[in-house]
């Protein structure tokens, strides 16, 4: 009976230290999708300086170069998702994270993702058959995840909860089911059998999910945005990440160029700060490298040309802002727009609702909380027009609109003053 004793204490003993190992400061979060999530851009010498320790990955297959061990926890070094992928949206998500969270927050991605992956390949049940018609190269791929992406992404999040706690998922997909109205309840049904199986609340842990690349900008699948659009009435608690003025590589229709993955990155990570409660902002005490900051200092917004419209008129505006390292993003989510009483906003766009004059001041704060305006006049007045003439000979005194005295018997056709009255001639 001693015996039983000790070792029952033993045991409890060891549960405990066990338990003790999970640290609550090591936010977790999970990655899943295709190539974009894969990683599609060949990183570039800015990406290869100096990542923070505080930014894991977690290897959920095994690397020949780096040499990485599946299971095993590293500084989360270009690349971060597999040996085949290249710089990803995982990238400058965890960058951004760690720079904004306190120090003693560290910050872990588990990323499972597959170049041209159907969302039926994050499905046990479809996988099977979709892997027999795979081609070479992507059977590989699925292969080296135990020929169940799912599954690997599933056992390598139970490896991440004996260290830390799952915060979130991240998901990138959506080429392979462009447009498909059931594509949300697939994702739905993905979502919550990982919350099942790790035991996860969902209002603990939110579902973002980024569109795909735009029209604008060469997409060749950004149908797929309308589809994307319906998530958050799917899913309560999914948010849509927006890739509105984000570049494509210039080489195909579906895949983010380099500084394209740097900037859908730092909107994932926006958004994951902003549904923690926390502002999109760095970390009073970060010490960032240079390369970094440049990356996230703004240094100014696009000129917009002034506007002289018509009472009803409405104005589509885009929102730039140019940035220490030189690239630019579309910042209309993220800017602070004031407007004159006879002026409204809405989906991208003014509406000059009366007549009035004014200016549209925008301003945006970036990362490191430095703050840029520009503005533009919107001059929108009556012309005081009060009487047409059509008999054109006339011996009152008149005016042109520059106040000059003219002769009213020979006017050609425009707007004059006469009697302190403006009037067309005709």
């Amino acid at each position: 009976m001693k015996k039983l004793f000790i070792i029952g204490v033993l045991l409890t003993t060891l549960f405990v230290g066990a338990k003790a190992d999970v640290d609550p400061n090591f936010y977790i979060y999970l990655c899943f999708g295709q190539s974009n999530m894969e990683g599609n851009a060949q990183p570039q010498s800015v990406d290869k300086q100096y990542v923070d320790p505080r930014f894991q990955m977690l290897a959920t297959t095994n690397f020949n170069s780096p040499k990485r061990t599946m299971g095993e926890w590293y500084t989360a070094t270009c690349p971060i998702v597999s040996p085949w992928g290249g710089l990803g949206m995982a990238d400058y998500f965890g960058r951004t994270m760690v720079a904004a969270l306190p120090a003693n927050v560290r910050v872990g991605v588990v990323d499972v993702a597959i170049g041209g992956i159907a969302i039926e390949g994050f499905m046990s049940d479809k996988i099977g058959d979709l892997l027999k018609s795979a081609d070479g190269w992507q059977k590989e791929r699925i292969i080296a995840y135990g020929s169940d992406p799912y599954r690997r992404l599933v056992d390598m999040g139970k490896k991440a909860q004996e260290v830390g706690v799952i915060k979130g998922i991240l998901l990138h997909q959506g080429c392979s089911n462009n447009g498909q109205s059931d594509w949300p309840q697939k994702v739905k049904g993905i979502y919550e059998g990982i919350l099942a199986e790790l035991g996860l609340d969902a209002a603990d842990v939110p579902l973002f999910v980024g569109e795909t690349l735009r029209q604008d900008q060469g997409g060749g699948c950004y149908q797929h945005n309308t589809v994307v659009a319906k998530m958050p009435s799917v899913v309560p608690t999914s948010y849509v990440v927006y890739s509105n003025g984000i570049p494509g590589n210039n080489m195909d229709q579906w895949h983010f160029s380099a500084a394209g993955y740097r900037t859908f990155g730092k909107r994932y990570a926006y958004e994951a700060l902003k549904v923690m409660g926390r502002e999109t902002k760095v970390d009073a005490d970060y010490e960032m490298n240079d390369n970094l900051k440049k990356f996230f200092e703004v240094t100014e917004l696009k000129k917009i040309n002034d506007f002289s419209p018509k009472k009803g008129a409405t104005r589509a505006l885009k929102i730039t802002a140019t940035f220490a390292d030189k690239h630019t993003e579309d910042v209309m989510n993220e800017a602070q727009i004031t407007l004159p009483y006879f002026i409204t906003f809405k989906d991208g766009k003014i509406k000059v609702n009366d007549e009035g004059e004014g200016d549209v001041v925008i301003s945006y704060t970036d990362f490191l909380g430095n703050t840029v305006t520009t503005s533009f006049h919107v001059s929108c007045v009556g012309t005081g027009i009060q009487e047409v003439n059509n008999d054109h000979p006339s011996d009152q005194q008149v005016y042109d609109l520059n106040g000059t005295r003219v002769n009213g018997k020979q006017l050609p056709p425009g707007i004059y003053i006469r009697d302190g009255k403006k009037r067309v001639e005709r």
